[in-house]
């Protein structure tokens, strides 16, 4: 049970930056769903500085050593994967 507890608790710490992660990668699904093929370059400028700006802000505030850093762009790239989803999810359900 403490187990689960635990488990639990880390997943819910992913939650904030995942909500953060989630407008530039919102911005960037429109633009690719919305706009088309043509836009690609400008959706990936987006994301770039979106998800960079924040990874670069975050490894500042939080990282002394490298250990935390290839910690911090681990978690950061998880969560960067799931705001990707939820931003595709959402894009397809309000496109359609």
């Amino acid at each position: 049970m403490e187990s689960l507890l635990g488990f639990a608790i880390e997943v819910l710490r992913l939650v904030p930056l995942i909500l953060v992660f989630y407008v530039p990668a919102l911005l960037g699904m429109v633009l690719i769903k919305e706009r088309g093929e043509s836009y690609r370059v400008k959706a990936a400028l987006v994301f770039l500085a979106g998800f960079g700006g924040i990874v670069a802000l975050h490894l500042l505030l939080r990282s002394v050593s490298a250990l935390q850093v290839i910690e911090t762009i681990g978690l950061s790239l998880v969560q960067v994967a799931a705001a990707l989803l939820f931003a595709a999810l959402t894009v397809y359900k309000l496109a359609d």
